[in-house]
């Protein structure tokens, strides 16, 4: 019996060993060097293996059986070298081979072998820089000439010539089934790059945005080593291009109903809260919610996503204070809730800020400025601090004139935070004599908006 369990486990270490993919390198003039080999998730770095090279230079690196099927890009990087170093490799249930046998790697001195996805890489970054290289040049015949001119006409052709080429190759990436290919799109649009070459920022804005929205393949993007990025920059082109929160609604939607991995599109929902909650963009994020909340494929409400566990609408959750008896630090705290239905007066303004953050300095001192007029509105001002020091609340809270200021110093971590969905500051509700949300508000010009309405 005992012969047959280990004959059974050696065929298990055979069929693993056939089916593992396993990347194997030849780096002899850096051995000993530490390393790290590294794939990604989302904002994820999952490190599978850290070792030193050994004296022969060879390094066997395998993709162990809880991450199979991975497909996306990978860091085989020096974790001791003052100069860093190492490789970006591409992982598509390839097992291929890097050799580099000179003491200095240069493009030509890594070689590649067996992996259709990283030459593709390499060779179809080089043809791209090809092409803008001649895109640049001729351009810059035409401005260094009169339209007139022979040269000029020469360059103009050649010119209109390389926006069609481009755009065949742009073509050609689309139709490709390899990573490589989608990840030179990812990368194209960290660089301001879209599928179309324009002088037009305009366009060139419409042009990514689109492509982000209806093409982009988000599984892709996960494993890119992109993923915060690109988000970043389609909410900075949505805000400060395009500027129109309608079409952000929309095409935000589309995104979302276009993820397939409940995984990537929980991820989504969590950078995406943070760059809207970060731009002011309350409304946008706050009109998403129910389309969010009714799809229930969030796999957790942790962090910013117990925004999306909150029923913000309607009668305004109340509001618990925490006072204390001499310092903080003794613990001598006193409880006490304050319900928003008993707060009588016409309307109530809570404001959620954190002292030193700019954004907020801007909007408390609006609020101070403007403090009297509020008062004569019927309008109540409640703070609450995201403070952590109790010397920093204190100080800060001196310079403002309504009474009712709280901070329980437990950050954006503060029970009136999570009970008010806060994930970032300033952020402030009006209510209503009943205790009724009213709106939400990010800005002081918002709130002097509505104060003049009254």
């Amino acid at each position: 019996m005992k012969k047959n369990v280990i004959i059974f486990f050696y065929l298990l270490l055979i069929s693993y060993s056939a089916t593992a993919q396993t990347i194997n390198l030849e780096f002899p003039y850096f051995a000993g060097k530490t390393y790290e080999f590294t794939i990604f998730q989302g904002d994820k770095r999952i490190k599978l293996k850290e070792d030193a090279i050994p004296k022969d230079g060879k390094v066997q690196l395998t993709i162990p059986e809880n991450y199979k099927g991975y497909k996306g890009m990978a860091q085989w990087y020096f974790t001791n070298s003052a100069t860093g170093g190492g490789l970006d490799l591409i992982i598509n249930n390839e097992d291929f081979s890097v050799t580099c046998l000179d003491s200095i790697p240069t493009a030509k001195s890594i070689v590649y072998k067996k992996t259709q996805e990283n030459i593709f890489d390499i060779e179809n970054y080089q043809k791209q820089q090809k092409l803008f290289e001649k895109h640049d040049a001729m351009l810059a015949t035409k401005r260094a000439y009169e339209p007139k001119n022979k040269i000029y006409k020469l360059a103009a052709e050649e010119y209109t010539s390389i926006i069609k080429q481009y755009d065949t190759y742009s073509n050609d990436l689309k139709k490709s089934s390899l990573f490589a290919a989608k990840f030179r799109q990812i990368v194209n649009l960290t660089m301001g790059i879209g599928t179309i070459i324009t002088l037009d920022e305009k366009e060139k804005a419409n042009n990514i945005n689109e492509f982000i929205v209806n093409e982009l393949d988000f599984s892709i993007l996960y494993t890119s080593n992109h993923w915060a990025g690109i988000i970043n920059s389609w909410t900075e082109i949505q805000i400060k291009v395009l500027k129109d929160d309608a079409k952000m609604l929309t095409d935000a939607t589309t995104i979302l109903n276009r993820i397939k991995s409940d995984a990537i599109y929980t991820d989504f929902v969590i950078n995406l809260t943070k760059e809207l909650t970060r731009a002011g963009k309350d409304d946008v994020l706050y009109a998403l919610i129910p389309t969010i909340k009714n799809s229930k494929r969030l796999l957790d409400y942790d962090g910013v996503l117990y925004l999306f566990q909150q029923d913000l609408s309607g009668k305004a959750p109340d509001l618990t204070i925490e006072t204390y008896n001499g310092i903080k630090e003794a613990k001598n705290q006193i409880t006490t809730v304050i319900k928003t239905a008993d707060l009588k007066s016409k309307f109530t303004l809570l404001v959620f800020y954190k002292s030193g953050c700019g954004p907020c300095e801007e909007t408390m001192l609006g609020l101070v400025d403007n403090y009297n007029e509020m008062v004569s509105k019927g309008i109540k001002i409640i703070s609450f601090a995201a403070d952590t020091e109790e010397k920093v609340f204190k100080d800060t809270s001196l310079l403002h004139p309504w009474s009712d200021k709280y901070c329980d110093f437990q950050g954006a971590k503060g029970i009136n935070f999570k009970n008010y969905a806060v994930i970032g500051t300033p952020t402030m509700y009006v209510l209503d004599s009943k205790g009724i949300i009213l709106s939400r508000l990010a800005t002081i010009s918002e709130v002097l908006d509505f104060v003049r309405k009254q």
